[in-house]
């Protein structure tokens, strides 16, 4: 079963500063253990590319580790980001490695700017899929904690930039 994700958040504030904020989430997610740049470099259509590997803490609960795979301390994700600096556009794609092989976990974020230039649309579609589980198996339980624990901690980054736009004006 596929569980999905979706928030639309309008920060007021310019594109620039939501992009330098979205960019700190890392080192403020008390969830990120270790947070990698393994590549950054201009592509093909002159976008700004930056690839991070995530070394986050395993935050399935223990009752929901029946499968033997679920039993790592350490989930890997792998954040890859484009930004289009003349169209004023930010994309990051996010996806689980640790579980590839059983489950898709992955977000897809995006920034932009809105009609009013001064302020920013933040994007999130997410899919949560343990491949072949039924409703009454662990993987829908797994799927649907995943679910309200990515909405809870979208919220919480939205939060983050929130706070840090606050002190930033506040300068």
């Amino acid at each position: 079963m596929v569980l999905t994700v979706s928030l639309v958040h309008i920060f007021q504030q310019p594109f620039q500063t939501i992009k330098t904020f979205y960019s700190q989430i890392r080192q403020k997610d008390d969830v990120v253990k270790i947070s990698e740049l393994i590549d950054a470099h201009i592509d093909e259509h002159g976008f700004e590319y930056t690839k991070h590997r995530l070394v986050c803490h395993n935050i399935i609960p223990q009752v929901l580790r029946r499968d033997q795979i679920l039993h790592i301390p350490e989930i890997i994700i792998e954040e890859e980001c484009w930004y289009d600096e003349k169209g004023q556009k930010f994309w990051a794609r996010t996806r689980n490695l640790s579980w590839s092989e059983i489950a898709t976990l992955s977000n897809i974020i995006t920034l932009s700017i809105t009609p009013n230039p001064t302020w920013t649309k933040y994007e999130i579609d997410g899919i949560t899929d343990f491949f072949g589980t039924r409703p009454h198996e662990v993987g829908y339980a797994v799927e649907y904690f995943l679910k309200k624990y990515t909405e809870k901690k979208l919220l919480e980054h939205i939060k983050i930039i929130d706070q840090e736009c606050l002190k930033n004006n506040d300068m």
